[in-house]
């Protein structure tokens, strides 16, 4: 059998099913990077997880979920990694984020999508200046503290860039790996909107 009979094989099992329609077609939220965080946060104990608002992935249907699915959602297949992070940090991050993705200033908008977050509640104001949009913010439901260290996990230097928090550190993990092990134990896998970024 050639390498590339191979690789097909391996690219079209079907490693679980979804109820959910998995996409990125929205911007403070998605359906596939809910599923993703929930999977990197199954890898360890922490309170928050981050990834990159990306924008790629063929949109996978409910039904059968295939390791293709899982490489299309993550093709650069970072290592799962973990920080630390203060409350004030989280929320200076978020800020910095929702300033790039909804400046007034065409030239300082990157991306176009928020970074996705679990663990995370937020009401903000689009249209207050940078630094001030954030109203109120949450972390598994309590306000966040300022001084009190949050334990996370992300996946790339967008997810939670190096310049915030503390003992980062690569897992033995990496996130395709992540996405098969928990569309495996939780088929079928929801991972519908949940409304945690919320403008008011």
């Amino acid at each position: 059998m050639r390498a590339a009979e191979v690789d097909r094989d391996y690219l079209e099992a079907t490693v679980g099913s979804t109820r959910t329609h998995l996409n990125r077609y929205t911007i403070l939220e998605s359906t596939m990077d809910n599923l993703l965080l929930r999977a990197i946060m199954d890898v360890d104990d922490s309170e928050l997880a981050f990834s990159n608002g990306w924008r790629y992935g063929a949109p996978v249907p409910p039904g059968d979920i295939q390791v293709e699915d899982l490489w299309n959602m993550i093709p650069v297949n970072p290592p799962v990694s973990r920080v630390e992070l203060l409350g004030r940090e989280i929320l200076e991050m978020m800020e910095e984020n929702i300033e790039l993705t909804f400046s007034r200033d065409p030239y300082r908008q990157m991306g176009g999508y928020l970074k996705r977050c679990m663990g995370l509640e937020i009401y903000f104001k689009i249209e207050n200046p940078p630094g001030s949009r954030i109203q109120k913010i949450f972390v598994n439901g309590k306000p966040l503290e300022p001084d009190r260290t949050y334990s996370a996990v992300y996946v790339t230097s967008q997810g939670v860039p190096s310049r915030y928090g503390d003992n980062h550190e690569e897992m033995d993990i990496r996130a395709v790996d992540a996405l098969r092990e928990y569309v495996e134990k939780n088929s079928p896998v929801d991972a519908e909107l949940d409304g945690r970024i919320t403008p008011v």
